[in-house]
């Protein structure tokens, strides 16, 4: 009898399970709304980043520490979440971890530990990550890129070094990493303190700059938040305006070759936000942060967008919308609700 009510009850817990599972399978994007994770609990991966390798999607982002503001140094690493389709995530956990037992560390608790991005390294079989840093106690007037290496997509990364890069000695500021066709890798930031935006390759272990930094004809002084897709032979960058936490007008920028010259194409948002009522002039209370190409669908992408809350940063929120091309330029329209279908029935009406 003993048995039978043991095997009953872990019947019974495997079906709660299942039931919970079940209950928490999303099939919709829907963009400012509180997105969870598969354990039930919030996705906290902030300012992130997205890499596709072996079938999967990971999703890498800044690791918000609870109960405290962005004053109170929130920034706990790297969390990782995996999908195979981009709206059901399962939780990685902590896959780079600020240094709580060693206050000389890079990466001691105190830095600013911001909008990680990971690439990987068929070379060296690496995964990287970077991610601008602030070391602990020294302020805002020098930013570093720091670099972190793993032998696996979910960790755990090790932290390698850092550099300034950017040719400037206050180093870089909101950056992103972008790998063209030939395996090169692209540091695309805006550089301290003149605000100029710059793009630099790295040497062919993705570590380290591998000479000058060239100051991007075309693109506007204070923009930063960059991120950049490759479609049809031109350059696509995303990006936004310089005014610290307050969300501002989104910037777009196309070129022909990943170095400039770029032409300014306006702001690429349509509509406004269902959820707080905000507008393009404030693209949507939120400020971009990368594009996922989405596998398997040509010629689809999704933006990534973050609303910051500088006071409460874990309950910062995501919007991510999928992207049209108008006249081979990106076009972002606002969705309350949607789903991938709406690629593949594009590519049917083509």
């Amino acid at each position: 009898m003993r048995r039978i009510l043991i095997v009953a009850l872990l019947i019974h817990c495997s079906s709660v399970m299942q039931a919970q599972q079940t209950r928490l399978q999303q099939t919709n994007f829907k963009p400012a709304q509180v997105w969870l994770a598969n354990n039930g609990h919030p996705i906290n991966a902030h300012g992130g980043g997205v890499l596709f390798h072996n079938n999967k999607y990971y999703w890498y982002g800044e690791h918000k520490i609870e109960g405290k503001s962005e004053a109170q140094f929130a920034d706990g690493g790297i969390h990782c979440y995996s999908s195979t389709d981009l709206i059901n995530w399962k939780d990685e956990g902590l896959v780079l971890s600020v240094d709580y037992k060693n206050p000389a560390s890079d990466i001691a608790y105190g830095c600013i530990l911001e909008r990680p991005k990971v690439v990987f390294n068929e070379k060296n079989k690496q995964f990287v990550a970077y991610f601008k840093l602030y070391l602990a106690g020294a302020g805002y007037v020098t930013s570093n890129v720091g670099v972190a290496i793993a032998d696996k997509p979910t960790g755990p990364f090790i932290f390698h070094h850092k550099f300034h890069g950017a040719d400037s000695p206050n180093g870089s500021g909101d950056f992103s990493m972008f790998k063209d066709d030939d395996g090169s890798l692209y540091h695309l930031t805006i550089r301290k303190p003149d605000k100029a935006f710059v793009i630099g390759k790295l040497d062919s272990n993705y570590y380290y700059p591998e000479g000058a930094y060239t100051v991007c004809k075309g693109i506007e002084s204070h923009t930063e938040a960059p991120a950049v897709i490759k479609r049809e032979g031109i350059y696509h960058m995303l990006g936004s305006g310089s005014t610290g936490w307050k969300p501002n007008i989104a910037r777009y920028y196309t070129a022909k070759s990943i170095l400039g010259e770029w032409t300014n194409q306006g702001h690429p948002c349509v509509g406004y936000n269902t959820v707080n009522s905000l507008g393009v002039d404030k693209n949507f209370g939120s400020q971009s942060s990368f594009i996922v190409p989405i596998h398997g669908i040509k010629d689809s992408f999704i933006a990534m967008f973050d609303i910051w809350q500088p006071e409460n940063p874990i309950t910062g929120r995501y919007i991510w919308l999928p992207i049209d091309f108008v006249e081979d330029k990106m076009s972002i329209t606002w969705r309350d609700s949607w789903n991938l279908n709406m690629f593949k029935k594009t590519i049917r009406e083509k």
